[in-house]
């Protein structure tokens, strides 16, 4: 059966947190994520090019995996900023050992439901990556979470802590320059009314040296990056080599550990 934690402690590093306003956007959204056709329905798209992108990273670094229909067990994932299980349940359904923390406890309360419903083990905790802290996984997944913390710097570092020597932590967030403003605000938000307005703050985004940059300066290299793009008649995602807008990067930790 899931299991749902909560672990409350004082001592918590609010440098780790998510915005507050975020946090509550997220919260009234919870009901609707797994309705693929309401609005969260992009995520849902991008969970379908997410979790192959995720094995083939799990397949290049630890050499298992090699068939798409080939199972993780053994393997430990770590997803942060999880909200209502989209991918948890899509690696634990692949056999992986599955836990997940999101700062909106209504997200971890339909996720915890719908795990519960299709019989999957997954550990789920609501806070920040705090909640794990001194623990070590195979992968650590951080999907579209690092635009929304209060200092990315300071998140990362956490996130890295969690990362086994050898293993991976795959990133995926916003490039910050002018077209990420068109494409992800302008375009996402308030043309084409895919997102609810205010979801993104540009200035929050993240450029990939800057990304680079942090994750280096934790004992990870960068190991692949891709870019992420959107037909916006078909609504279709596809991996690009232009990270201008929507991007991943795979880093892997050092064997030996800082």
């Amino acid at each position: 059966m899931n299991r749902e934690t909560s672990n409350h402690s004082g001592s918590e590093d609010k440098r780790l947190d998510a915005n507050e306003a975020e946090v509550a956007r997220y919260n009234a959204l919870a009901e609707l994520w797994w309705n693929e056709d309401g609005p969260m329905w992009p995520l849902h798209k991008l969970n379908n090019l997410r979790v192959p992108f995720v094995q083939s990273a799990i397949r290049n670094t630890f050499g298992f995996g090699q068939h798409p229909d080939e199972g993780l067990a053994g393997l430990t994932v770590l997803d942060i900023g999880c909200g209502a299980g989209l991918l948890s349940e899509a690696m634990a359904k692949k056999g992986a050992q599955v836990t997940g923390v999101d700062a909106a406890e209504k997200n971890i309360n339909i996720a915890t439901e719908h795990a519960n419903a299709g019989s999957l083990d997954i550990e789920y905790h609501h806070g920040t990556v705090d909640k794990v802290r001194g623990r070590r996984f195979d992968v650590v997944l951080n999907m579209e979470v690092v635009e929304h913390v209060v200092d990315v710097a300071a998140f990362l570092s956490s996130c890295c802590d969690c990362v086994k020597p050898g293993g991976i932590h795959i990133v995926a967030t916003l490039n910050r320059n002018p077209k990420s403003w068109l494409f992800a605000i302008v375009g996402a938000e308030y043309v084409l009314r895919w997102l609810p307005r205010g979801t993104h703050n540009w200035q929050q985004f993240v450029k990939p040296n800057e990304l680079e940059a942090l994750l280096e300066g934790e004992n990870m290299e960068i190991a692949q990056s891709a870019g992420v793009t959107v037909n916006p008649l078909t609504r279709r995602y596809s991996l690009t080599s232009d990270l201008s807008v929507n991007y991943i990067l795979v880093a892997k930790k050092g064997d030996v550990s800082c």
